[in-house]
Protein backbone atom coordinates (compact mmCIF):
# COMPACT_ATOMS: atom_id res chain seq x y z
CA UNK A 1 0.00 0.00 0.00
CA UNK A 2 1.54 3.51 -0.82
CA UNK A 3 0.62 6.14 1.46
CA UNK A 4 0.84 8.75 -1.15
CA UNK A 5 -1.74 9.57 -3.33
CA UNK A 6 -0.80 9.56 -6.71
CA UNK A 7 -0.59 12.45 -8.79
CA UNK A 8 -4.13 11.63 -9.98
CA UNK A 9 -5.71 11.71 -6.71
CA UNK A 10 -3.88 14.68 -5.68
CA UNK A 11 -4.83 16.79 -8.52
CA UNK A 12 -8.45 15.48 -7.88
CA UNK A 13 -7.96 16.39 -4.40
CA UNK A 14 -6.91 20.09 -5.22
CA UNK A 15 -9.93 19.83 -7.50
CA UNK A 16 -12.05 19.74 -5.43
CA UNK A 17 -10.41 21.84 -2.41
CA UNK A 18 -10.57 24.48 -4.83
CA UNK A 19 -14.06 24.14 -6.00
CA UNK A 20 -15.52 23.73 -1.83
CA UNK A 21 -13.22 26.73 -0.91
CA UNK A 22 -14.78 29.19 -3.93
CA UNK A 23 -18.47 27.95 -4.17
CA UNK A 24 -19.31 26.28 -0.82
CA UNK A 25 -17.05 28.20 1.78
CA UNK A 26 -18.77 31.99 1.23
CA UNK A 27 -23.00 29.92 1.33
CA UNK A 28 -22.45 27.40 4.16
CA UNK A 29 -24.20 29.56 6.80
CA UNK A 30 -26.72 30.39 4.34
CA UNK A 31 -27.52 26.49 3.34
CA UNK A 32 -27.49 25.87 7.08
CA UNK A 33 -29.97 28.70 8.14
CA UNK A 34 -31.36 30.63 5.72
CA UNK A 35 -32.19 28.27 2.33
CA UNK A 36 -32.10 25.34 4.68
CA UNK A 37 -31.41 23.33 1.10
CA UNK A 38 -28.67 22.98 -1.18
CA UNK A 39 -29.12 25.13 -4.39
CA UNK A 40 -29.38 23.52 -7.61
CA UNK A 41 -27.09 25.66 -9.03
CA UNK A 42 -24.60 24.55 -6.57
CA UNK A 43 -25.71 20.48 -7.74
CA UNK A 44 -24.88 21.24 -11.24
CA UNK A 45 -21.86 22.59 -10.85
CA UNK A 46 -20.54 19.29 -8.86
CA UNK A 47 -22.14 17.01 -11.40
CA UNK A 48 -20.09 18.95 -14.44
CA UNK A 49 -17.04 18.55 -12.31
CA UNK A 50 -17.74 15.10 -11.82
CA UNK A 51 -18.06 14.76 -8.39
CA UNK A 52 -21.13 12.48 -8.51
CA UNK A 53 -19.60 9.79 -11.00
CA UNK A 54 -16.05 9.14 -8.86
CA UNK A 55 -17.70 5.38 -7.80
CA UNK A 56 -19.82 5.15 -11.20
CA UNK A 57 -18.41 3.55 -14.02
CA UNK A 58 -18.08 5.59 -17.64
CA UNK A 59 -20.56 3.09 -19.40
CA UNK A 60 -23.23 4.44 -17.29
CA UNK A 61 -21.94 8.41 -17.49
CA UNK A 62 -19.42 8.17 -14.54
CA UNK A 63 -16.06 8.71 -14.41
CA UNK A 64 -14.97 5.97 -12.07
CA UNK A 65 -11.05 4.69 -11.75
CA UNK A 66 -11.34 1.22 -11.67
CA UNK A 67 -10.04 -0.33 -8.17
CA UNK A 68 -9.49 3.15 -6.61
CA UNK A 69 -12.99 4.22 -6.63
CA UNK A 70 -13.27 4.16 -2.80
CA UNK A 71 -9.78 5.96 -2.59
CA UNK A 72 -11.40 8.82 -4.63
CA UNK A 73 -15.01 9.12 -2.50
CA UNK A 74 -12.98 9.32 0.39
CA UNK A 75 -11.17 11.93 -0.88
CA UNK A 76 -14.40 13.70 -2.69
CA UNK A 77 -16.20 13.47 0.85
CA UNK A 78 -13.18 15.36 2.89
CA UNK A 79 -12.68 18.28 0.57
CA UNK A 80 -16.39 18.96 0.50
CA UNK A 81 -16.84 18.70 3.80
CA UNK A 82 -13.98 21.46 4.90
CA UNK A 83 -15.90 23.91 2.91
CA UNK A 84 -19.65 22.96 3.99
CA UNK A 85 -19.16 22.50 7.67
CA UNK A 86 -23.30 22.25 8.45
CA UNK A 87 -21.89 19.09 6.76
CA UNK A 88 -25.52 19.17 4.92
CA UNK A 89 -23.69 18.80 1.17
CA UNK A 90 -21.05 16.54 2.38
CA UNK A 91 -23.99 14.53 3.37
CA UNK A 92 -26.27 14.75 0.17
CA UNK A 93 -22.85 13.57 -1.51
CA UNK A 94 -21.45 11.11 0.15
CA UNK A 95 -25.00 9.36 -0.40
CA UNK A 96 -25.06 9.52 -4.10
CA UNK A 97 -21.47 8.30 -4.54
CA UNK A 98 -21.45 5.58 -1.58
CA UNK A 99 -24.71 3.52 -2.28
CA UNK A 100 -23.94 3.44 -6.65
CA UNK A 101 -20.89 1.58 -5.12
CA UNK A 102 -23.22 -1.20 -4.11
CA UNK A 103 -25.42 -1.31 -7.13
CA UNK A 104 -22.75 -1.48 -9.78
CA UNK A 105 -22.11 -5.18 -8.47
CA UNK A 106 -25.49 -6.27 -7.70
CA UNK A 107 -27.83 -4.26 -9.61
CA UNK A 108 -30.21 -5.56 -12.43
CA UNK A 109 -28.46 -4.24 -16.01
CA UNK A 110 -31.75 -2.87 -16.68
CA UNK A 111 -32.03 -1.01 -13.21
CA UNK A 112 -28.53 0.45 -13.33
CA UNK A 113 -29.51 1.48 -17.07
CA UNK A 114 -32.12 3.31 -15.54
CA UNK A 115 -30.79 4.64 -12.24
CA UNK A 116 -26.94 5.55 -12.87
CA UNK A 117 -26.46 7.73 -15.37
CA UNK A 118 -29.41 10.17 -13.36
CA UNK A 119 -27.29 10.35 -10.31
CA UNK A 120 -24.08 10.65 -12.38
CA UNK A 121 -25.37 13.54 -14.00
CA UNK A 122 -27.02 14.93 -10.40
CA UNK A 123 -30.07 15.24 -11.86
CA UNK A 124 -31.48 12.53 -9.39
CA UNK A 125 -30.77 11.79 -5.28
CA UNK A 126 -29.94 8.33 -3.84
CA UNK A 127 -29.86 7.53 -0.52
CA UNK A 128 -30.32 4.34 1.95
CA UNK A 129 -33.80 3.42 3.63
CA UNK A 130 -33.40 1.22 6.21
CA UNK A 131 -34.35 2.47 9.87
CA UNK A 132 -38.15 2.25 11.50
CA UNK A 133 -40.00 3.97 13.78
CA UNK A 134 -39.70 0.84 16.16
CA UNK A 135 -35.21 0.57 16.14
CA UNK A 136 -32.08 1.89 13.87
CA UNK A 137 -29.92 -0.60 13.69
CA UNK A 138 -32.04 -3.40 14.95
CA UNK A 139 -32.32 -4.01 11.15
CA UNK A 140 -33.23 -7.93 11.67
CA UNK A 141 -36.69 -6.95 13.33
CA UNK A 142 -37.83 -4.38 10.78
CA UNK A 143 -41.72 -4.48 9.83
CA UNK A 144 -42.10 -3.13 6.42
CA UNK A 145 -43.17 -6.28 3.62
CA UNK A 146 -43.44 -7.03 0.34
CA UNK A 147 -45.71 -9.38 -1.35
CA UNK A 148 -44.61 -11.01 -4.55
CA UNK A 149 -47.10 -10.08 -7.01
CA UNK A 150 -45.89 -11.46 -10.33
CA UNK A 151 -42.68 -9.03 -11.70
CA UNK A 152 -43.32 -6.65 -8.62
CA UNK A 153 -43.68 -6.54 -4.85
CA UNK A 154 -46.61 -5.10 -3.23
CA UNK A 155 -45.26 -3.22 -0.12
CA UNK A 156 -46.44 -2.03 2.79
CA UNK A 157 -44.78 -0.25 6.04
CA UNK A 158 -42.49 2.79 7.27
CA UNK A 159 -39.42 4.37 7.87
CA UNK A 160 -38.08 6.92 9.70
CA UNK A 161 -34.91 8.64 10.29
CA UNK A 162 -34.21 9.13 6.60
CA UNK A 163 -31.93 11.60 4.88
CA UNK A 164 -32.69 13.42 1.81
CA UNK A 165 -36.82 12.15 0.97
CA UNK A 166 -37.81 15.79 0.18
CA UNK A 167 -34.88 16.03 -2.28
CA UNK A 168 -35.16 12.23 -3.80
CA UNK A 169 -39.29 13.51 -4.19
CA UNK A 170 -38.67 16.78 -5.51
CA UNK A 171 -35.83 15.97 -7.06
CA UNK A 172 -36.10 12.54 -8.81
CA UNK A 173 -34.42 9.35 -7.85
CA UNK A 174 -34.88 7.11 -4.56
CA UNK A 175 -33.55 5.02 -2.17
CA UNK A 176 -32.41 1.39 -1.65
CA UNK A 177 -34.29 -0.41 0.70
CA UNK A 178 -34.72 -3.27 3.22
CA UNK A 179 -37.88 -4.96 3.88
CA UNK A 180 -38.99 -8.06 4.28
CA UNK A 181 -40.11 -10.36 1.70
CA UNK A 182 -40.84 -13.71 3.96
CA UNK A 183 -41.62 -12.54 7.54
CA UNK A 184 -41.56 -15.98 8.90
CA UNK A 185 -37.32 -16.18 8.46
CA UNK A 186 -36.36 -12.93 10.45
CA UNK A 187 -33.40 -11.37 8.30
CA UNK A 188 -32.79 -14.27 6.75
CA UNK A 189 -35.97 -13.23 4.93
CA UNK A 190 -35.24 -9.53 3.90
CA UNK A 191 -35.21 -8.56 0.37
CA UNK A 192 -32.98 -5.44 -0.78
CA UNK A 193 -34.48 -3.17 -3.66
CA UNK A 194 -34.33 0.64 -4.94
CA UNK A 195 -37.61 1.89 -3.99
CA UNK A 196 -38.63 5.38 -6.21
CA UNK A 197 -39.49 8.02 -4.25
CA UNK A 198 -42.77 8.99 -6.39
CA UNK A 199 -43.99 5.37 -6.83
CA UNK A 200 -47.65 5.57 -6.16
CA UNK A 201 -48.96 5.14 -2.31
CA UNK A 202 -45.70 6.58 -1.31
CA UNK A 203 -45.75 9.68 1.23
CA UNK A 204 -43.35 11.22 2.85
CA UNK A 205 -43.12 13.40 6.03
CA UNK A 206 -39.83 15.43 7.79
CA UNK A 207 -38.25 16.17 10.88
CA UNK A 208 -36.78 19.25 12.37
CA UNK A 209 -32.80 18.34 13.66
CA UNK A 210 -30.62 20.14 15.46
CA UNK A 211 -28.16 20.42 12.65
CA UNK A 212 -27.67 19.39 8.97
CA UNK A 213 -30.40 21.86 7.98
CA UNK A 214 -29.38 22.05 4.57
CA UNK A 215 -30.50 18.56 4.21
CA UNK A 216 -34.14 16.83 4.82
CA UNK A 217 -34.44 14.21 7.20
CA UNK A 218 -37.80 12.48 7.86
CA UNK A 219 -39.61 9.41 7.00
CA UNK A 220 -41.74 7.11 4.43
CA UNK A 221 -45.02 5.54 4.50
CA UNK A 222 -45.71 2.61 2.19
CA UNK A 223 -49.37 1.56 1.10
CA UNK A 224 -49.64 -0.92 -1.10
CA UNK A 225 -46.89 0.67 -2.96
CA UNK A 226 -46.03 -1.64 -6.34
CA UNK A 227 -42.03 -2.24 -6.44
CA UNK A 228 -40.60 -3.61 -9.95
CA UNK A 229 -38.56 -7.15 -9.12
CA UNK A 230 -36.27 -5.13 -11.66
CA UNK A 231 -34.53 -3.21 -8.66
CA UNK A 232 -33.25 -5.78 -6.40
CA UNK A 233 -30.01 -5.84 -5.14
CA UNK A 234 -28.69 -9.40 -5.22
CA UNK A 235 -31.37 -12.11 -4.25
CA UNK A 236 -34.31 -12.61 -2.38
CA UNK A 237 -34.37 -13.34 0.97
CA UNK A 238 -30.63 -11.86 1.42
CA UNK A 239 -31.13 -8.59 1.36
CA UNK A 240 -29.50 -8.03 4.62
CA UNK A 241 -26.02 -9.41 3.75
CA UNK A 242 -25.59 -7.20 0.37
CA UNK A 243 -26.82 -4.00 2.89
CA UNK A 244 -24.69 -4.83 5.60
CA UNK A 245 -21.71 -4.95 3.01
CA UNK A 246 -22.88 -1.27 1.82
CA UNK A 247 -22.65 0.08 5.39
CA UNK A 248 -18.97 0.09 5.54
CA UNK A 249 -18.67 1.98 1.97
CA UNK A 250 -20.86 4.91 3.89
CA UNK A 251 -19.46 4.46 7.37
CA UNK A 252 -15.88 4.77 5.73
CA UNK A 253 -17.74 7.89 3.68
CA UNK A 254 -19.65 9.53 6.90
CA UNK A 255 -16.22 9.11 8.67
CA UNK A 256 -14.59 10.92 5.81
CA UNK A 257 -16.84 13.59 6.25
CA UNK A 258 -16.27 14.04 9.96
CA UNK A 259 -12.70 14.18 9.35
CA UNK A 260 -12.76 16.53 6.49
CA UNK A 261 -14.78 18.61 8.99
CA UNK A 262 -12.63 18.44 11.66
CA UNK A 263 -9.77 19.20 9.87
CA UNK A 264 -10.47 22.69 8.90
CA UNK A 265 -12.03 22.99 12.22
CA UNK A 266 -8.71 22.55 13.91
CA UNK A 267 -7.01 24.90 11.85
CA UNK A 268 -9.27 27.41 12.87
CA UNK A 269 -8.32 26.84 16.11
CA UNK A 270 -4.67 27.16 15.15
CA UNK A 271 -4.58 30.54 13.27
CA UNK A 272 -7.37 31.92 15.88
CA UNK A 273 -4.97 30.81 19.08
CA UNK A 274 -2.08 32.12 17.11
CA UNK A 275 -3.75 35.27 17.10
CA UNK A 276 -5.50 36.02 19.82
CA UNK A 277 -2.80 37.86 22.49
CA UNK A 278 -4.29 37.09 26.40
CA UNK A 279 -1.89 38.03 29.44
CA UNK A 280 0.87 39.63 27.00
CA UNK A 281 1.44 36.55 24.79
CA UNK A 282 -0.69 34.58 21.81
CA UNK A 283 -3.02 32.38 23.35
CA UNK A 284 -1.64 29.12 21.72
CA UNK A 285 1.62 29.98 23.93
CA UNK A 286 -0.66 28.53 26.89
CA UNK A 287 0.44 24.90 26.98
CA UNK A 288 -3.26 24.02 28.28
CA UNK A 289 -4.26 24.84 24.32
CA UNK A 290 -1.26 23.77 22.64
CA UNK A 291 -0.90 20.48 24.27
CA UNK A 292 -4.31 19.65 23.48
CA UNK A 293 -4.24 21.01 19.98
CA UNK A 294 -1.71 18.63 19.24
CA UNK A 295 -3.42 15.71 20.68
CA UNK A 296 -6.01 16.61 18.57
CA UNK A 297 -4.04 16.56 15.36
CA UNK A 298 -2.40 13.46 16.41
CA UNK A 299 -5.65 11.93 16.83
CA UNK A 300 -7.06 13.20 13.23
CA UNK A 301 -3.64 12.13 11.65
CA UNK A 302 -4.70 8.82 12.96
CA UNK A 303 -7.97 8.34 11.86
CA UNK A 304 -6.92 10.02 8.50
CA UNK A 305 -4.48 7.14 8.01
CA UNK A 306 -6.80 4.15 9.11
CA UNK A 307 -9.41 5.76 6.84
CA UNK A 308 -7.19 5.35 4.17
CA UNK A 309 -6.29 2.00 4.64
CA UNK A 310 -10.08 1.30 5.06
CA UNK A 311 -10.69 2.90 1.29
CA UNK A 312 -8.03 0.62 -0.16
CA UNK A 313 -9.35 -2.52 1.67
CA UNK A 314 -12.75 -1.89 0.03
CA UNK A 315 -11.31 -1.48 -3.38
CA UNK A 316 -9.27 -4.22 -3.01
CA UNK A 317 -12.25 -6.92 -1.56
CA UNK A 318 -14.12 -4.84 -4.89
CA UNK A 319 -11.42 -5.86 -7.13
CA UNK A 320 -10.65 -9.30 -5.28
CA UNK A 321 -13.03 -10.66 -2.67
CA UNK A 322 -10.32 -13.03 -1.39
CA UNK A 323 -8.06 -10.38 -0.48
CA UNK A 324 -9.95 -9.51 2.34
CA UNK A 325 -12.34 -10.79 4.87
CA UNK A 326 -15.65 -8.72 5.50
CA UNK A 327 -14.40 -8.75 9.18
CA UNK A 328 -11.37 -7.57 8.23
CA UNK A 329 -13.37 -4.65 6.57
CA UNK A 330 -15.39 -4.37 9.09
CA UNK A 331 -13.15 -4.01 12.16
CA UNK A 332 -11.10 -1.29 10.05
CA UNK A 333 -14.26 0.91 8.83
CA UNK A 334 -16.10 0.48 12.31
CA UNK A 335 -12.96 1.74 13.97
CA UNK A 336 -12.98 4.56 11.56
CA UNK A 337 -16.98 4.91 11.93
CA UNK A 338 -16.65 4.86 16.22
CA UNK A 339 -14.13 7.47 16.47
CA UNK A 340 -14.52 10.09 13.46
CA UNK A 341 -17.42 11.72 14.55
CA UNK A 342 -17.11 11.79 18.28
CA UNK A 343 -13.32 13.38 17.53
CA UNK A 344 -14.96 15.94 15.46
CA UNK A 345 -17.28 16.91 17.99
CA UNK A 346 -14.15 17.22 20.42
CA UNK A 347 -12.35 19.17 17.92
CA UNK A 348 -14.84 21.49 17.45
CA UNK A 349 -16.10 21.95 20.94
CA UNK A 350 -12.28 22.60 21.76
CA UNK A 351 -12.27 25.40 19.19
CA UNK A 352 -15.01 26.81 20.45
CA UNK A 353 -13.56 27.08 24.15
CA UNK A 354 -10.33 29.08 22.98
CA UNK A 355 -12.91 31.28 21.32
CA UNK A 356 -14.49 32.33 24.26
CA UNK A 357 -18.08 33.85 24.23
CA UNK A 358 -17.99 34.64 20.88
CA UNK A 359 -17.21 30.27 20.36
CA UNK A 360 -21.22 30.49 21.44
CA UNK A 361 -22.60 32.97 18.49
CA UNK A 362 -22.48 32.57 14.92
CA UNK A 363 -19.81 34.60 14.43
CA UNK A 364 -17.36 31.05 13.73
CA UNK A 365 -19.06 28.07 12.09
CA UNK A 366 -17.62 26.12 14.47
CA UNK A 367 -21.11 25.89 16.48
CA UNK A 368 -22.67 24.97 12.71
CA UNK A 369 -19.99 22.18 12.32
CA UNK A 370 -20.65 20.70 15.97
CA UNK A 371 -23.96 20.42 14.78
CA UNK A 372 -23.51 18.37 12.08
CA UNK A 373 -21.04 16.23 13.52
CA UNK A 374 -23.47 14.87 16.38
CA UNK A 375 -25.57 13.46 14.12
CA UNK A 376 -22.98 10.76 13.36
CA UNK A 377 -22.22 10.33 16.78
CA UNK A 378 -26.10 9.48 17.54
CA UNK A 379 -26.99 7.03 15.34
CA UNK A 380 -26.86 7.69 11.75
CA UNK A 381 -25.01 4.77 9.40
CA UNK A 382 -25.05 2.86 13.11
CA UNK A 383 -24.16 4.93 16.02
CA UNK A 384 -20.97 4.84 18.60
CA UNK A 385 -22.01 2.01 20.21
CA UNK A 386 -22.87 -0.07 17.16
CA UNK A 387 -20.13 0.40 16.41
CA UNK A 388 -17.97 -1.16 19.51
CA UNK A 389 -19.80 -4.31 19.35
CA UNK A 390 -19.23 -4.82 15.76
CA UNK A 391 -15.04 -4.60 16.56
CA UNK A 392 -15.62 -6.32 19.72
CA UNK A 393 -17.57 -9.17 17.91
CA UNK A 394 -15.05 -9.52 14.73
CA UNK A 395 -11.78 -9.17 17.36
CA UNK A 396 -13.23 -11.11 20.24
CA UNK A 397 -15.63 -13.34 18.64
CA UNK A 398 -19.29 -14.21 19.00
CA UNK A 399 -18.89 -14.38 23.04
CA UNK A 400 -18.49 -10.74 23.14
CA UNK A 401 -22.13 -10.20 21.42
CA UNK A 402 -25.30 -9.52 23.52
CA UNK A 403 -27.19 -10.97 21.36
CA UNK A 404 -25.47 -13.74 20.38
CA UNK A 405 -27.54 -16.85 19.58
CA UNK A 406 -30.29 -14.81 18.59
CA UNK A 407 -29.14 -12.98 15.30
CA UNK A 408 -25.90 -11.95 13.81
CA UNK A 409 -26.20 -8.52 12.63
CA UNK A 410 -24.18 -6.42 10.48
Amino acid sequence: MEFRLTAEQELWKNTVREFAERELEPIARKIDEEWERIPDEIIRKMADLGIFGVTIPEEYGGMAMPGEEMQYAVITIHELARGELSMSLPVYTLLCIGWPLLLVPYGTKEAKEEILPKVASGEWFLGINTTEPGGGSDLANIVTVGRSDGDKWIVNGEKAYISGVREATERGGGHLTLFKTDPTKGYKGTTFAYFPADAPGTTYTTYRDMGRMGLSTGGFVYKNVEIPKKYILGEENKGFYVNMEGFNVARALVSAACLGGAEKCLEISREYTKQRVLFGRPLVNFEAISFEIADDYAQLELLKLMLQKGAWMIDQFYQDRSSFTKEEINRTISICKAHAPMLAVEIAKHGMMYHGASGYTKDTPLEMALRGFMSYVVGAEGGYHIQKIIIARDYIGEEAVPYRGTQKAH
